[in-house]
């Protein structure tokens, strides 16, 4: 039976130094390889056994450039950072990491594949911007399509036009939800300006600057025209866990796209959980923060209040060994914990995170109620999702004490009404016509049935804001009005003259 797949080859870009968007990305990789396409991955993140039809090219350097030397970037010093300055760091970060991508080997290995070598189409994570698009233009510039693991960045209008209303739309690092006062609205357009304004003349030129300091990139189209040759972007967003807000047609909504059934679980961690008196809790701050450097003292703060629940047994995903503290009994510390398979479990009560996106689809898609300990970028934003839905609390580790860890873990364990919420939201999160993995698989088939197709693109990425937010109409009116009012005060002030004229003559 002859499958379209059937000889396909895909270009995969994913230069983004984040161990979480890898394993976004992977799930979709994984399914595209398992219908038969073959994949070239350019990735900063490799698997060490590597799957039927799926090649990876290491950018070895990439995660040394954000962790390491002069350009690291401290994401705990990024969480304390102001709203500009977090904005700003958040695109250094992108500019780091494309250093890094450009100096690696893996760059070298796929720039040697001659020009007509034939793509069918690239792939390609667009959540720091395009630093190795490139590689896009060097193989003909086949149909392009833009995935992230964020849910709907600001930057996204960039790729394929569309509006973002600041009225009701917050930014990605506010912890506002769609009604905003006055002043909030205010703050929230100031930044989404300034954002604006930083990506398209600080980032992009710069993005652009290091690109062209490779020989075989020196002549391609500006960075930022190539990027909007973006024929469909599918971004890591669902209306259950997410604020509405209007979208192209050719964004695609695949939000929760890594959540797979559940495996079985190592039998150590099954007994455990099992073992709980009332219950389990899983504790895991993602990829990017990690426990160990939450600092001694807060540490020895998490374990005196897990010893206050010796009813449940708690699961913490830790990067090193706790020498230096007397761990509880009810607790068990492992540097890696199947999050997905965890959370499906019945006797998880709660679910301790940073409140990243993965995490809050998987906890919501499982219907298990959370703690949130949000640190920088979109945490903030998805965490007051889940506090104005009712399904979760928040800790601001930063005054954080073991008093409050106890008393906010209790009043989510001991007030139903938060998994009650959290299972009608799971409800809500569920209730969809296939999985986004196979929207995800779908939309992708049809760009290659149609890889000319121009009927989804929205005309703003052309005509940029400017014209698509009606600026120039807006300024046309402004001076109209403006000279109206000019000329009618100049009337009425000649009409003034004239009459004192005509009187002081008849005096």
């Amino acid at each position: 039976v002859f499958s379209p797949s059937e000889g396909k080859n895909i270009l995969c870009l994913m230069s983004v130094a984040s161990y979480s968007h890898h394993i976004w990305n992977r799930v979709l990789m994984e399914a595209l390889a398992a219908k038969g396409y073959n994949l070239t991955i350019v990735s900063a993140d490799v698997e060490k056994v590597q799957k039927v039809n799926m090649t990876y090219i290491h950018l070895e350097e990439t995660y040394h450039a954000v962790h390491d030397g002069d350009s690291a970037i401290d994401l705990y010093e990024m969480a304390q950072e102001g709203l500009v300055k977090s904005m700003r760091t958040f695109y250094d970060y992108g500019i780091a990491s494309c250093g890094g991508s450009l100096r690696s080997k893996g760059l070298e290995q796929i720039l040697s594949y001659p020009n007509d070598f034939k793509f069918d189409l690239v792939l390609f994570d667009f959540t720091l911007g395009p630093c190795i698009l490139g590689l896009f233009h060097k193989f003909g510039q086949p149909p392009l399509v833009g995935v992230t693991a964020f849910n709907i960045p600001p930057y996204t209008d960039d790729l394929i036009g569309g509006h973002k209303y600041p009225a009701y739309i917050p930014y990605y690092t506010l912890n506002y939800d769609s009604h905003m006062t006055f002043l909030e609205r205010l703050e929230n357009a100031f930044i989404y300006a300034a954002d604006y304004f930083y990506r398209t003349y600080v980032f992009l030129p710069a993005t652009d600057k290091q690109i062209r300091q490779i020989p075989a990139f020196k002549n391609m189209p500006y960075v930022g025209s190539l990027q909007e040759k973006t024929m469909l972007v599918m971004v890591n967003s669902h209306h259950s866990v997410d604020l509405p807000e209007p979208t192209p047609q050719n964004m695609v909504q695949v939000g929760g796209l890594q959540i797979m059934n559940p495996k079985p679980l190592p039998e150590d961690i099954k007994k455990f959980i099992d073992s709980g008196r009332k219950g389990a809790i899983l504790f895991s701050l993602g990829t990017n923060v990690r426990s160990s450097d939450l600092g001694d003292e807060r540490i020895a703060m998490f374990l005196e209040a897990i010893r206050q629940f010796p009813d449940y047994n708690f699961l913490w995903k830790f990067e090193t060994d706790l020498k230096n503290h007397r761990v509880p009994k009810n607790l068990i510390v492992k540097k890696f914990l199947p999050q997905n398979d965890i959370l499906a479990q019945p006797k998880i009560k709660l679910f301790i995170s940073h409140s990243g996106l993965l995490s809050t689809h998987e906890a919501t898609w499982h219907g298990v109620p959370m703690v949130g300990i949000p640190f920088f970028a979109d945490q903030y934003r998805n965490l007051e999702k889940s506090l104005q839905a009712g399904v979760a609390e928040r800790l601001v580790i930063w005054t954080v004490s073991t008093d409050k860890i106890v008393a906010t873990i209790r009043k989510v364990l001991e007030d139903d009404g938060y998994r009650v919420r959290m299972k009608a939201r799971s409800a809500l999160f569920r209730d969809q016509p296939e999985r986004p993995l196979e929207r995800a698989l779908w939309w992708i088939d049809w760009c290659l049935r149609h890889p000319k197709a121009e009927t989804i693109r929205s005309p703003t990425v052309r005509l940029g804001p400017w014209k698509s937010e009606l600026y120039d109409v807006k300024l046309l009116l402004v001076l109209v009005t403006l000279l109206v009012v000019i000329g009618i005060k100049r009337a009425i002030r000649g009409c003034g003259s004239r009459g004192a004229g005509v009187a002081a003559s008849a005096a």
